[in-house]
């Protein structure tokens, strides 16, 4: 009895990891845009930029480690809920967990690792030594988290068919799933700007409505799984 009662919370409660991973991502966000920098600036603009901020760094890349934690946990819960609704297995079922995995390792990679070294030594080294070396790195977290994104698109895809098909969630939020998927597809093709501008602009766009999907889907299934709406 109590077992099951704690399984229930637990999977109650994993939808909050969701609300953790947007208010952490979007803090991470405020926090980067102090920076006033962009992929058009010169190498040395950006390396004594990022040496000026690396307080600004190393709260960035901590804020990272908790928006990571926190879509694991969300993906888990949302991956479970799919499976559940769905009954048969469908081939792209599987999209939903592989490409969202592999689109917070890869931003991890580039929001936590790169922000990381960043902050500990080499923009205060890169200022002084070698403008090249931040420049590099700082372009590298566009392109990890361009390729990130793609991945995004096969998991939002995914997620999107599964909720029509077995509507456990509302419809709606299967059409902001699948309305986000092209943009963070397509967005690729600019490598989210570095290459070429359209690829922010569209890449902005489809992250807006990643987040409107996780966001909405984390409070829908707190309410739906509630102890008042199980009765």
């Amino acid at each position: 009895m109590e077992g099951g009662w704690g399984s229930r919370a637990l999977e109650r409660y994993a939808w909050l990891g969701g609300i953790l991973y947007v208010v952490a991502l979007l803090s991470e966000a405020v926090i980067s845009a102090g920076y006033k920098l962009s992929q058009d600036d010169s190498a040395a603009k950006i390396a004594h930029s990022l040496a000026d901020h690396r307080k600004s760094l190393i709260v960035v890349f901590c804020l990272s480690i908790l928006y990571a934690i926190g879509f694991v946990i969300w993906l888990t819960r949302l991956d479970d809920l799919l499976r559940r609704a769905s009954g048969e297995r469908r081939f792209f079922t599987s999209w939903v967990l592989i490409g969202g995995a592999l689109f917070v390792a890869l931003h991890s990679v580039s929001d936590i690792g790169i922000y990381a070294l960043l902050a500990g030594k080499v923009a205060t080294y890169a200022a002084q030594h070698d403008n090249g070396l931040a420049y590099t790195l700082y372009l590298l977290t566009y392109a990890l988290d361009s390729v990130a994104d793609v991945f995004a698109s096969l998991f939002m895809v995914a997620a999107g068919l599964l909720i029509l098909i077995a509507r456990p969630l509302p419809r709606w939020l299967a059409w902001v799933a699948i309305a986000a998927a092209p943009f963070l597809f397509l967005q690729a093709f600019g490598l989210g700007g570095v290459v070429s501008s359209f690829g922010l602009a569209l890449d902005l766009i489809g992250f807006v409505l990643l987040l409107v999907f996780v966001a909405a889907t984390s409070v829908v299934g707190l309410m739906r799984s509630s102890p008042m709406a199980a009765r």
